[in-house]
């Protein structure tokens, strides 16, 4: 079974958080399991925390070449390049891909993923994609 997974930064400290998505409204939520410790010893318990929508992306259901998840919006080195990992749709269908050019997105699955380093994402590094 193909793991459905979404990251977003948390709205009140601005730390990333991975697990299910929520929508209330105009707010959106990341729902993941929280390991809390108790008198009656550990508890996993459900938590839900507000994420700034912009952040959100979806896991490609890959990963690099060590072993790191790939999400959409995160930068990847590959080949002699650096680039952008976006869901795109058109044509009638949909896929994970590698921005290449402003005219060429490259679909990928295991491979190349399996050749691809992350060093980034848009939020946190976008001067990568200017190098």
């Amino acid at each position: 079974m193909r793991e459905i997974l979404f990251r977003g930064k948390r709205v009140d400290n601005g730390e990333w958080v991975k697990g299910g998505i929520a929508y209330y409204g105009e707010k959106v939520f990341i729902v993941f399991v929280h390991r809390s410790h108790s008198e009656m010893g550990d508890m996993h318990l459900p938590k839900i925390v507000e994420v700034r929508p912009e952040t959100v992306g979806q896991y490609a259901g890959v990963k690099d070449k060590n072993g790191k998840k790939i999400f959409e919006g995160d930068i990847v080195k590959y080949a002699n390049g650096v680039c952008k990992v976006v869901f795109e749709s058109r044509c009638g269908t949909a896929f994970f891909g590698i921005v290449i050019s402003e005219m060429t997105t490259w679909f990928f699955g295991k491979s190349p993923a399996d050749l691809m380093d992350v060093v980034g994402n848009i939020h946190d590094n976008p001067e990568l994609l200017d190098a």
